[in-house]
């Protein structure tokens, strides 16, 4: 197997424990800080879903190769915009203290997660060749995919922990 055919794994891969140590460095300050704090920190880098748009670019992502289609590369620019319209919204609630602000941090999370794992199951395994990343595409599989799966994660843990005190 060449070097290109498994280059955005061992990115990826790079980039996930990278960010898991970020968070888990981070994590004390933020139990510290209270609920509302650690989610507004951890919902924080779902503002860059939008990057989901370069999926439609010519020349960024050419997934043509790998099977996929117009159509579906859509799916994935719109589930990643979905994704960040409800970060922010998520991140406003939080902000305002709401009384709705933890059943719209489930949902956004829920949807985002959802939609993470379906283009990550799709997308990831197909591409054979890093080079039909591109340079936007290789920042996307490699800092902001891995960024997003710790999050979603960081943000279950937080929700599924009932006190203001996250411990």
């Amino acid at each position: 197997m060449e070097p290109k055919a498994f280059f955005h794994l061992v990115g990826y891969t790079f980039g996930l424990a990278g960010f898991v140590m970020i968070y888990w460095s981070l994590r004390p300050g933020l139990v510290a800080a209270g609920r509302d704090a650690h989610l507004k920190a951890l919902i924080l880098v779902h503002f860059l879903r939008y990057f989901g748009l370069t999926a439609m670019l010519p020349g960024v992502f050419n997934l043509a190769p790998a099977g996929f289609s117009e159509g579906y590369l859509f799916q994935i620019m719109a589930g990643d915009v979905l994704v960040a319209a409800l970060a922010l919204v998520a991140f406003a609630l939080v902000q305002s203290g709401s009384p709705a602000r933890i059943a719209f941090v489930w949902l956004f999370n829920t949807v985002g997660t959802l939609d993470y794992l379906n283009a990550a199951a799709r997308v990831t395994p197909a591409i054979h060749d890093a080079n039909i990343l591109g340079p936007l595409g290789w920042l996307v599989i490699t800092v902001l995919l891995p960024a997003w799966l710790v999050s979603h994660a960081a943000i279950f843990a937080v929700l599924m922990t009932r006190s203001e005190k996250v411990a």
